[in-house]
């Protein structure tokens, strides 16, 4: 009999221990039917909500409960879409408004396999828990995201004294120094000085001090390309390109903001310049 009291008594004090330890973890948050973690920071409820398709302009951070993971604030832009697992990401969005900030707790194994990580880190576990910081600061549809846009590069062009009229994909084509010789087309290989600028005239990305990039039409992002099929050798042109034929909404790889209009001024060469080959690597025996 007492070897079954204290076994109970055991198994009481460690179902204390985890419900406490569960509790403090969970301090000040309510949870959602579909067992999502959510405590609001800011919460205007009479403000805007996002609907299916609109596109979210976020500030997003995120830790582990035990900060083996922490991914600095930053703004990202994500789309409202259905949720790919009950009480997933989207199930967060679709309980905010324009303007709220709130935390939300995912089990970090779900949300990591979800993600498409196909093994999990070895400090995750079972019982492991994704906090991420969500503020959402602005609802967009797409025909909204397209009169701002519009209206941004009417704005440039007025401010720029440029005159065009956009070809059926957007884009902008201001041919400053005509070319000689044969239009250029798919497949043609090349050589350009480039300089790219944001809509606000700063520069990400520039050819000045480096040798002239190499290139083969058709092969570069769609604004590009269709521009360089407009020119010929030697010739010098001005594309303004919609975020849809530039970088999309948002590329990591690109150091531009999301739905980002770009700028380019580019001359073709006359001459092909070829790359100059990567320097031998010693080898190590």
């Amino acid at each position: 009999m007492k070897k079954i009291f204290f076994f109970t008594m055991a198994l009481c004090g460690l179902m204390l221990f985890t419900t406490s330890c569960k509790d403090k973890k969970f301090k000040g948050f309510d949870q959602t039917k579909k067992g999502l973690y959510y405590k609001f920071i800011t919460q205007n409820k009479d403000a805007r909500f996002p609907k299916a398709g609109d596109y979210l302009f976020l500030t997003v951070s995120y830790r582990t409960d035990n900060d083996s993971i922490v991914f600095d604030k930053r703004d990202v832009v994500d789309m409202l879409r259905e949720s790919v697992y009950p009480g997933d990401l989207y199930d967060a969005y679709r309980m905010m408004h324009e303007g709220d900030e709130a935390v939300f707790a995912l089990k970090a194994d779900t949300f990591l396999l979800y993600s498409g990580y196909p093994q999990l880190p070895s400090f995750i576990h079972d019982n492991t828990m994704i906090f991420f910081t969500i503020k959402l600061n602005k609802i967009r549809n797409e025909q909204e995201v397209e009169a701002e846009k519009a209206e941004e590069i009417s704005n440039y062009m007025k401010a720029h004294e440029l005159t065009a009229e956009p070809t059926e994909s957007g884009l902008y084509f201001i041919e400053t120094q005509a070319g000689k010789g044969k239009e250029i087309t798919t497949g043609d290989s090349l050589s350009i000085l480039y300089t790219f600028r944001l809509i606000n005239d700063s520069i990400f990305d520039s050819s000045e001090g480096k040798s002239p990039l190499y290139c083969i039409v058709g092969q570069m992002f769609a604004g590009l390309n269709e521009g360089l099929a407009k020119m010929k050798r030697g010739g010098k042109a001005t594309l303004i390109m919609p975020y849809k034929i530039a970088f999309g909404v948002q590329n990591p790889y690109i150091p531009v903001p999301p739905f980002s209009t770009i700028v380019a001024d580019i001359e073709v060469l006359p001459n092909i310049v070829r790359p100059q080959p990567a320097p031998e690597q010693p080898s190590i025996e």
